[in-house]
């Protein structure tokens, strides 16, 4: 993992010049005082009613339907409601997307507008999808490489089927047969960009009905996505005690990339099932984008799942 860089030294003026410019300073300020008739306190007063540290960030709210039920909009309510604080307080950029199996509709909000987020090893997903669209199965060495790269994240083996897929051209294509408009393949495959949105386009081509994978093809992507080793089951599984993930995380000398995909079963089978798709980036640490993304997920899952 990189090191991010140390804060420069900031010039400090020479002390007697300080002394100097602050007494100046308070011998005008008394000056104008006593000839102005103004009053200190009144000026102190008004000076600090202007000052803001900070303003909390605009929340981008989005949702796409094919229904104008009154439940999908109570839907909207709720999870816009429930997501909000925690975009807010987010120390980066931070956007989510929600798909639900009951209501058919997306729901997205992000604490910022049109940012492309890096995919990290989230790409993993896209890359082992467009290899089974490519080549419809995969033979036992290729079989050993996605095992490893979807359950331990392996970056060798993603990169040895980042290869086989066409590098970055056939991730690309990967992108535009699943119609995801918004992402953008990298010769770095790590590097590439999306948005929640697009992803849940790839997560819904595994986990519900698709004209470019089989059956077989997505029980196989499924299994994987369920048995991600140990250490790495946080992020949008938080919250539900089933679920099929994929995370990347990736130290910049910006702040850390954190990011979470993935599916939740629900209750009661698929009919309110989700996939959930969480991106963030400019993290002060990685246990910082985690949490964002574990708030997010478990009041995503208390309305689902209520």
């Amino acid at each position: 993992m990189s090191q991010r860089p140390s804060r420069k030294t900031q010039f400090k003026p020479n002390r007697h010049r300080r002394i100097f410019k602050w007494l100046t300073i308070i011998l005008i300020i008394a000056a104008l005082g006593c000839t102005a008739g103004l009053l200190i306190p009144g000026l102190n007063k008004t000076k600090n009613a202007s000052v803001k540290l900070s303003s909390p960030l605009k929340i981008v709210q989005k949702v796409v339907s094919n229904s104008s039920s009154t439940e999908s909009d109570t839907t909207n309510t709720q999870l816009q409601d429930a997501w909000k604080s925690t975009l807010q307080q987010a120390d980066g950029h931070a956007a989510i997307a929600v798909y639900s199996n009951q209501t058919k509709k997306t729901y997205t909000a992000a604490n910022t507008t049109n940012h492309a987020y890096q995919m990290a090893s989230t790409v993993k997903v896209s890359i082992l999808v467009g290899l089974l669209i490519k080549k419809g199965t995969l033979n036992s060495n290729e079989q050993a490489n996605a095992q490893a790269m979807i359950e331990n994240s392996s970056n060798t083996a993603a990169s040895a089927l980042f290869v086989e897929l066409g590098e970055k051209s056939g991730l690309q294509e990967t992108f535009d047969k699943l119609g995801m408009t918004d992402s953008t393949a990298h010769e770095e495959w790590g590097l590439s960009t999306t948005t929640p949105s697009d992803q849940l386009k790839l997560l819904n081509a595994i986990f519900y009905s698709s004209n470019l994978l089989s059956t077989t093809q997505q029980s196989y992507v499924r299994n994987l996505m369920q048995n991600v080793e140990s250490d790495q089951q946080w992020g949008i599984s938080a919250g539900s005690t089933n679920f099929y993930l994929k995370n990347g995380w990736l130290d910049e000398d910006d702040g850390w990339i954190i990011n979470s995909i993935g599916y939740i079963p629900g209750n009661n089978g698929s009919s309110d099932s989700y996939t959930i798709a969480v991106y963030t980036d400019g993290n002060l640490s990685m246990q910082d984008g985690e949490n964002t993304i574990e708030k997010l997920a478990k009041s995503t899952s208390k309305i689902f799942n209520n």
